[in-house]
């Protein structure tokens, strides 16, 4: 998913010990993972949202299909 190297990977967390204390790093590591969770979760609301908004649409223009064949006949 995220195109990081082995090296970037080691600069970030040395950025994080230095920023963050080591006793925070914890909390801070199961906030991000909360984070990404809700964020999965919300991303796959919204495409199952649009996924019935375009079966919806599918059925409507068969709707218009189907009165426009009556009307012809």
């Amino acid at each position: 998913m995220f195109d990081i190297s082995f090296a970037e990977l080691v600069v970030i967390l040395v950025v994080m010990v230095l920023f963050v204390s080591p006793k925070n790093l914890p909390l801070l590591a199961r906030g991000a993972g909360k984070l990404a969770q809700k964020i999965k979760i919300f991303t796959q609301e919204i495409k199952s949202e649009l996924d019935r908004e375009e079966n919806f649409q599918e059925l409507k223009n068969i709707e218009k299909e189907l009165k426009k064949r009556s009307i012809k006949k």
